[in-house]
C-alpha cells in the first residue's frame, strides 16, 4: 500500500491591475482540497471601488489576511464566497466598518478585527452576520459603542472587547446577545456598569472586567445572571463587594481597595490579595463549597471565621498579621492541601496546632524571625511534600528525623538564616542523603562574594569579619562613582547583609563576655575560698603548737625539753611564715579585688568613648554620599552647616578628655598597686628563726 503524503504550501495574494477590473486578489490554496486561504502582503492605501477575488479548484471557507495594509474589509470578498465561515483580519490597520460590509456574511461564524485601528462600533454594522458566534475587537482604539451596535447577533457567545478605550456603557448595549456565554472588557477604562447592563444577558458564564476602574458594582448588576462561573475583576478601585450570584464559582478581585468581603456559599475560588480587607463575613458555614481563598496582603488579625470554614484545600495567609496561633487555628480544616504563612508574624509553633492538617502537602512558614522550628509539631503532615523556612532567625533543625517525619519530602527551602557553614554542609549533605532539592527559592540575596554553601548564605566563625570587607567593597563602588544613586534597591540589601552580620558577631561577642565574666566570677570564689581554707589551717597549726608548748612546761627530762623544743620552734618558724603568706596572699586579692573593678570601669569608659566618637562621625558630614544627594538635600546641608560643625568640635573634645581621663587613672593605678620583689627574696631562709635556734643549740 502506498502511503499519501500531503505537501503544505504557504499561500500567497497575487494583485493585479488592468483598467477594467481594479485589483484582483487570488490566493493559492494549500492542496487540492484546501479550504484556506490567506493573502499576504495586500496593501490598500485608498478604498479601491472594483475588487475581484479568484481561485484554483475547491471554494476556500476559511479566510486569513496577513501582513496586510486595509482601509476597511472589502465587502466583495462575501460576494465572491457567501459560504465563507472564518475570517481573520487582525493587525490589518483597518479602520473602520460599514454598515453594509457584512450584508452579505450570512455564513459567516468567527470573524477576528483584533489589533486594527477601529475607534467606534455603529450601529446595525454586523447585521447580515445571522451565524456569527465568535468576535474579536480587541486591542483597538474603541471608544463609543452604539446601542443598537450588537443588533441581528443572536447567535453570538463570545465577545471580547479587551484592550480599548471604554469609558461607559448603555445598559442595552448587549440586549441583542441573549445567547452571550463569554464576555471580555478588560483592560479599559470603566468606571461604572449600569444595573441594567447584563439584563438579558441569562447564559452568561464568563465575564472579565479586570484593569479598568470600576468604583463600585451595583448589588442588582447580576440578578438576571444565573449561571456565571467565572468573575474577573482584578485590578481596579473597588472598596466593597457583596456577591450574590447564586451559581458563581471563580471570583478575582486582587488588586483592589476592599476593606470587607461576604463569602456567598456557591464560591470555591476566591483571590482577594493585595486589599485592606479586615473582616470576612459568611451567613452560613454549612453549605460553603469554597476550596481556595487567597488573602495574601490584606489586614487581616484574626482567624476566626477563617478557621471554620472546613471545605479550604488551599489558604493563603501570607503578609498578613496574624500574630500567635491558636491550638484551634486550624483544627477543622483536616482537607488544607496548602498553607501559606509566610511573613505573617507567627510567633509560635505548639504540639496541637497542626495536628489535624492530614492533607497538608505545601506549609510555607518563611520570613516570621522563628528561633526555632522543631519538625515533630508537624508529624501529622505525613503526606508533606515542600516545606519553606526560609527567611527567619534559625541556627539548627532537627534534619537527621526529617525523612521520618515526612516520608514524602521532595523540596525544603532554607535560605536567609542564620546557619553556620559547617553547620548547613552537612544538612545539606544529609537532605541530598534522602533525595530532597534544598536550595533558597524565594531568596536572591548578594552573595556571590559572600561565604555561603550552594549558593546559601552561612558564617564562618574562622573568619567572622570576611563579609564585612565583601560589603565595604561594595559601598566603596557606589562612593567613587560621580552618578547619583537613582535604584537604591541593592545598597538597600547590602547594608541590610552588613547589619546582619554585625548583629550575628555582636550576638557571638556578648556570649563570649558572658562567658568570661562567669569563668572570672568561678575564679574569683576559689581563691576567696582558698584564702579562707589556709586561714583556717593556720589557726589550726597555732591550736597544735599551743598544746606543745603546754606540755613543754611540764616536762621534766631536759633532753627531751630540748629536742621537743627545737621541733617547736621549727613549727613556729613554718607557722610565722604561713602568717605571712597568708597576708601576702589577702594583699594580693585585695589587688585583684581592685584590678577587677577598674577593668570594668576602663571597659565602661572606652565604650562610653567609643560611642561619643561614632556619635561624633555622625555629626561629621558625610563626604563619600555627599555627592550622590539631589541639590535640596545639599542646600540643607549646607543650612546646618555652622551648627553641625560646632557640635563636632565639642564631641571632639569630650572624647579627648575621656582619653586623658583614661590615662591618668591607668598610671595611678599602676604607682599604688605595683607589688614589689618575689615572696623568695623577702622571706629568705637565711633569716629565719629555725636557723638562728639551729645555730644556738
Amino acid at each position: 500500500m502506498k502511503s499519501i503524503i500531503w505537501l503544505r504550501i504557504i499561500t500567497s495574494a497575487v494583485m493585479s491591475m488592468t483598467a477594467a477590473m481594479g485589483i484582483t486578489l487570488k490566493c493559492l490554496e494549500q492542496d487540492y482540497y484546501s479550504r484556506n486561504c490567506t493573502y499576504d502582503g495586500v496593501k490598500m492605501v485608498d478604498l479601491v471601488p472594483n475588487v475581484e477575488f479568484s481561485n484554483n479548484y475547491y471554494t476556500p471557507n476559511y479566510f486569513k489576511f496577513v501582513h496586510s495594509e486595509l482601509i476597511e474589509i472589502p465587502k466583495r470578498i462575501f460576494e465572491r464566497y457567501p459560504s465563507m465561515t472564518s475570517l481573520n483580519v487582525a493587525n490589518s490597520s483597518v479602520k473602520s466598518v460599514s454598515r453594509y460590509t457584512f450584508e452579505r456574511a450570512s455564513a459567516l461564524v468567527l470573524l477576528n478585527m483584533s489589533t486594527n485601528n477601529l475607534q467606534e462600533i455603529q450601529s446595525y454594522v454586523f447585521s447580515g452576520a445571522i451565524q456569527l458566534t465568535v468576535l474579536d475587537l480587541s486591542k483597538n482604539n474603541i471608544s463609543s459603542i452604539d446601542e443598537k451596535a450588537f443588533s441581528g447577533l443572536n447567535t453570538l457567545h463570545t465577545l471580547l472587547l479587551s484592550s480599548n478605550r471604554l469609558k461607559i456603557l448603555k445598559d442595552n448595549v448587549f440586549s441583542p446577545l441573549g445567547n452571550l456565554q463569554k464576555l471580555s472588557m478588560a483592560r479599559n477604562n470603566l468606571e461604572v456598569l449600569e444595573k441594567d447592563l447584563f439584563a438579558t444577558n441569562s447564559r452568561m458564564t464568563m465575564l472579565f472586567l479586570h484593569n479598568n476602574q470600576l468604583v463600585v458594582i451595583e448589588q442588582d448588576l447580576f440578578k438576571n445572571v444565573n449561571e456565571l462561573e467565572y468573575l474577573w475583576l482584578k485590578n481596579n478601585n473597588l472598596t466593597s463587594l457583596e456577591i450574590s450570584i447564586s451559581n458563581v464559582k471563580r471570583v478575582n478581585v486582587m488588586n483592589n481597595q476592599l476593606i470587607k468581603i461576604k463569602i456567598n456559599t456557591a464560591v470555591q475560588e476566591l483571590y482577594l490579595s493585595n486589599n485592606s480587607i479586615s473582616e470576612i463575613v459568611v451567613d452560613d458555614f454549612s453549605d460553603l463549597q469554597l476550596k481556595t481563598l487567597d488573602l495574601s496582603w490584606n489586614k487581616i488579625s484574626s482567624l476566626d471565621v477563617i478557621s471554620k470554614i472546613a471545605s479550604l484545600q488551599n489558604l493563603d495567609l501570607s503578609h498578613n498579621k496574624i500574630g500567635p496561633l491558636n491550638l484551634t487555628s486550624f483544627a477543622k480544616l483536616s482537607t488544607l492541601v496548602d498553607l501559606n504563612l509566610e511573613d505573617s508574624q507567627i510567633s509560635n509553633l505548639q504540639y496541637g496546632t497542626f495536628s489535624q492538617l492530614t492533607s497538608l502537602q505545601r506549609l510555607d512558614i518563611s520570613y516570621n524571625n522563628l528561633n526555632r522550628i522543631n519538625f515533630d509539631i508537624f508529624t501529622s503532615s505525613h503526606l508533606m511534600d515542600e516545606i519553606y523556612i526560609e527567611g527567619n532567625r534559625l541556627k539548627d533543625i532537627n534534619y537527621e528525623e526529617i525523612q521520618k517525619i515526612f516520608p514524602s519530602l521532595k523540596k525544603i527551602s532554607i535560605a536567609d538564616n542564620n546557619w553556620n557553614c559547617s553547620y548547613l554542609t552537612k544538612m545539606i549533605r544529609t537532605m541530598n542523603g534522602f533525595k530532597i532539592v534544598v536550595g533558597g527559592f524565594k531568596t536572591e540575596t548578594l552573595i556571590a562574594d559572600k561565604t555561603n554553601v550552594k549558593g546559601i548564605y552561612c558564617s564562618d566563625d574562622k573568619n567572622p569579619v570576611a563579609s564585612w570587607n565583601v560589603t565595604a567593597k561594595h559601598l566603596d563602588k557606589y562612593l567613587n562613582d560621580s552618578v547619583p544613586i537613582v535604584d537604591t534597591s541593592e545598597i538597600k540589601q547590602i547594608m541590610q547583609n552588613a547589619i546582619d552580620d554585625v548583629g550575628r558577631f555582636n550576638e557571638y561577642k556578648v556570649s563570649l563576655i558572658n562567658r568570661t565574666d562567669q569563668l572570672e566570677g568561678e575564679i574569683f570564689d576559689l581563691t576567696k575560698k582558698f584564702i579562707s581554707l589556709e586561714s583556717e589551717n593556720y589557726e589550726l597549726k597555732k591550736t597544735i603548737l599551743d598544746v606543745r608548748l603546754s606540755m613543754l612546761v611540764n616536762a621534766s627530762n631536759e633532753t627531751v625539753a630540748s629536742s621537743d623544743l627545737k621541733k617547736a620552734m621549727q613549727e613556729l618558724n613554718e607557722l610565722t611564715l604561713a602568717k605571712m603568706k597568708q597576708l601576702e596572699n589577702n594583699l594580693e586579692f585585695k589587688i585583684y579585688q581592685q584590678s577587677f573593678k577598674f577593668d570594668k570601669m576602663k571597659e565602661s569608659i572606652e565604650e562610653t568613648a567609643g560611642k561619643l566618637l561614632v556619635l561624633s562621625k555622625q555629626m561629621a558630614p558625610n563626604a563619600g554620599f555627599y555627592n550622590h544627594l539631589n541639590p535640596t538635600q545639599q542646600e540643607l546641608k549646607a543650612a546646618s552647616a555652622g551648627s553641625g560643625s560646632s557640635q563636632t568640635v565639642i564631641i571632639i573634645m569630650l572624647v579627648i578628655l575621656v582619653a586623658m581621663l583614661t590615662i591618668v587613672l591607668v598610671v595611678i593605678y599602676r604607682n599604688r598597686f605595683s607589688v614589689g620583689p618575689s615572696r623568695g627574696s623577702r622571706f629568705g631562709t637565711s633569716n629565719t628563726l629555725a636557723t638562728i635556734v639551729d645555730n644556738d643549740i
